[in-house]
């Protein structure tokens, strides 16, 4: 799995844990910002710009999205 595939899995579970958590702080939660934190500078900067707006979104600074994002062209 690829660094950018990794990262977009972890928020995806990032999303699921914060509804189980009803949006309040949790320990898994904080595991999992520390996790993607890892990986966001195991990317390139291609993927990382790339993730912008989902990782914007999955962080709550702008509104859920509708369609999926495709992965980087390189």
């Amino acid at each position: 799995m690829t660094a950018y595939d990794k990262y977009r899995a972890l928020l995806r579970k990032l999303g699921l844990v914060r509804a189980q958590h009803s949006g309040r702080d949790s320990p898994e939660e904080d595991a999992l910002l520390d996790a993607m934190d890892e990986v966001w500078w195991e990317m390139s900067e291609a993927e990382r710009s790339a993730l912008d707006e989902e990782r914007a979104r999955a962080l709550g600074a702008l509104p859920p999205r509708a369609e999926p994002f495709a992965p980087p062209q390189h």
